[in-house]
């Protein structure tokens, strides 16, 4: 769940929290001194702060392809890339470094899981360890524990697919991946291809 960074943002928040029942919207940041508010049906406002004031802004055109593949041709042809391992480190450099990047693009994430991301609180270690020793993983639950895992996970664990077979679709979450004291926790995924396969109406 996206949390204001800047001042800017957070006067926008306090806006948006006494104008909207925000239960209702996703929050997500445009640029450091503005935010946009989408529905349920895809309906969007934006918002910026400026001059003491919120004020409603157009919702911003996306940055043509060419625009982003060049950045990230230069970004990758950097002699020193900064270190960005979590959510939080992608979006401080985001907010503080000029980019064409929206966003879900500087976090690389599709858009159900942005939309994961924007909606719900990320999990810790010990939730994610239980979640996978459970067994069999809701497909919320699981886009928790990808975002966990893509949260600076990443470097000593692994998840993925094993295959599937006649239950359903069979995952794994590695602890210490690569190493002596690597522990695997193997679950199914609860799909419609599990609940036809098990008989769950």
């Amino acid at each position: 769940m996206y949390k204001p960074h800047t001042i800017e943002q957070y006067k926008i928040q306090q806006f948006l929290d006494h104008t909207f029942a925000m239960e209702h919207f996703l929050v997500s940041p445009l640029s450091r001194s503005a935010l946009m508010l989408e529905d349920r049906c895809g309906e969007r406002i934006a918002f910026s702060f400026s001059d003491n004031e919120v004020r409603e802004i157009p919702i911003p055109s996306a940055p043509s392809p060419d625009k982003v593949k060049s950045f990230i041709r230069s970004f990758r042809a950097l002699g020193t890339k900064p270190h960005l391992r979590t959510f939080e480190d992608v979006t401080r450099w985001w907010l503080n470094h000029p980019n064409p990047l929206t966003y879900q693009q500087a976090l690389g994430l599709p858009d159900e899981l942005y939309r994961r991301f924007l909606s719900s609180t990320l999990i810790e270690d010990e939730d994610a360890q239980r979640l996978a020793a459970s067994g069999l993983v809701s497909e919320d639950a699981y886009q928790d524990i990808q975002l966990w895992y893509l949260n600076g996970n990443t470097a000593n664990c692994w998840l993925g697919p094993l295959g599937i077979d006649g239950t359903g679709n069979l995952y794994a979450l590695t602890f210490n991946y690569g190493t002596p004291r690597a522990k695997e926790l193997k679950f199914y995924l609860l799909d419609d291809y599990y609940r036809h396969m098990n008989h769950i109406l």
